[in-house]
């Protein structure tokens, strides 16, 4: 049942990857995107139109890297990532969105649920008895959460899960955090500290 939520997640999350970048390609490249932009930006949608996400993901960084302001190919490899479960670089990406842009709304809201899920999957791994250890990562998620997107933005219900250490969190006996699921041609899952991959200090 979860991992044929997981495919649906995916194609779901492609699709909406795809359809953004069709929209909204032309209207990027007239505000003044450089020589290249438009070319690997083509060039992820194809590969997205194929199911390649690891193309996809290296034809949006060279978009990227093109037009180092534009957060619309951070976006979109955020999105791809989230889509793969590899939410420790769909955070990362998330946070080159917010660096040029803080109030992109679907940004935040993968920096949020990615963060979140992250600091899950960590304390699944740490013994039960550690409870000094689950309340201090999941505090220091709740205060990263707090100065890098607002403490309004803090839902109330991840805001009272954060405060009582994820108490309630699953425990899984299968794969550690970072195992990559089977998703065809998709980039290899990596595995980091989740307070790491939040941006340390």
């Amino acid at each position: 049942m979860k991992q044929a939520t997981d495919t649906r997640g995916r194609s779901w999350v492609l699709g909406v990857a795809l359809l953004a970048t069709a929209g909204s390609g032309c209207a990027t490249l007239a505000a003044g995107a450089a020589p290249g932009y438009a070319d690997s930006m083509t060039a992820a949608e194809t590969a997205m139109r194929g199911d390649d996400a690891a193309a996809a993901i290296q034809a949006y960084r060279r978009a990227a890297d093109a037009a180092p302001g534009q957060t619309l190919p951070w976006l979109h490899i955020a999105e791809i990532h989230a889509g793969l479960g590899d939410w420790s670089q769909a955070v990362t990406a998330a946070r080159e969105v917010l660096d040029r842009d803080p109030q992109v709304e679907e940004a935040r809201d993968l920096y949020l649920r990615g963060s979140v899920q992250l600091v899950e999957d960590a304390l699944q791994y740490l013994p039960e008895e550690d409870s000094s250890g689950i309340r201090d990562m999941a505090g220091a998620l709740l205060a990263r959460l707090i100065r890098d997107l607002g403490d309004e933005a803090i839902p109330a219900d991840v805001r009272a899960r954060l405060e009582s250490g994820v108490q309630a969190r699953p425990r899984r006996s299968g794969a550690r955090p970072g195992t990559p699921r089977q998703a065809p041609r998709g980039p290899e899952k990596t595995t980091a500290d989740p307070l790491e991959v939040l941006g340390g200090g």
